[in-house]
């Protein structure tokens, strides 16, 4: 299965599996086995499953969140993955359904249908729009390189979570006026640390304060917790908007 769908640092992809789930899916599935491979030989896997992030999603792949969201939703109908939510915060986890995708790989049909060259069109726009994509990803994989490499990793995900959030153009760091990860992953841990000692929904507020967000901002924990005690305790509902953002607004 790993020689068939994974090889680091390239993709390789079965073309049985691009003709039945398509190009964005199977290299989802690809990158989420080489994903598997590495927490399988840390000896990290937890009952088959694996953390992973659309972030990291996408510096791989290179593929938009609306992509990778959709190629989930093909690989979970097929059977081939499982997602759930696990830990507080709740992350990701992913597990492979290797003999689903085995026993298709046995019973498919080795001949592929493969479409003439002309019935392919090439869309220039969104080549360009891919190009113009490249310099941030590589920006992002370097950020990501630079935090790993920090000491204490128990809330590392967390911190390049919040921080890569981007506009299209610059990731969040990139917007502050002062920037020094090692400085400010530190911070973020003291602050994670503090908060974890006790931190109840009465001291916080009952709206959508900016200036509390932004004392907070740097740890990703309490901003959910935040978040959630609106949801539950205020009246407001958690609206995700077409470009993949999260908003929180009062229910009507």
């Amino acid at each position: 299965m790993k020689t068939l769908l994974a090889s680091t640092p390239f993709f390789i992809v079965n073309k049985n599996l691009l003709y039945s789930l398509g190009l964005d899916a199977s290299i989802v599935l690809s990158d989420l086995m080489q994903k598997k491979s590495y927490f399988e030989q840390t000896h990290q896997l937890q009952g088959g499953f694996f953390y992973n992030t659309t972030n990291t999603i996408t510096c791989s792949t290179t593929l938009s969140y609306y992509q990778i969201k959709q190629a989930l939703k093909i690989l979970q109908e097929k059977g081939y993955i499982e997602i759930k939510l696990k830990g507080i915060p709740a992350k990701k986890h992913f597990k492979i359904i290797e003999n689903k995708i085995a026993k298709y790989l046995k019973t498919s049909n080795e001949n592929i249908y493969i479409q003439e060259c002309d019935n392919f069109v090439v869309n220039n726009n969104k080549e360009k729009r891919i190009n113009k994509k490249e310099d941030i990803i590589l920006r992002k994989a370097n950020f990501i390189n630079e935090v790993s490499s920090l000491e204490n990793k128990e809330y590392i995900e967390e911190f390049i979570e919040y921080w890569t959030e981007d506009n299209g153009k610059k990731m969040r760091f990139e917007l502050e006026k002062t920037w020094n990860t090692n400085l400010r992953y530190k911070r973020w841990c003291r602050n994670q640390k503090n908060f974890s000692r006790g931190s109840s929904a009465n001291n916080m507020p009952d709206f959508l304060d900016s200036a509390y967000l932004n004392r907070i901002k740097e740890d990703q924990s309490q901003v959910n917790k935040f978040y959630k005690h609106l949801v539950e305790n205020c009246g407001y509902e958690r609206v995700e908007t077409a470009t993949g953002y999260i908003r929180y607004r009062k229910r009507v």
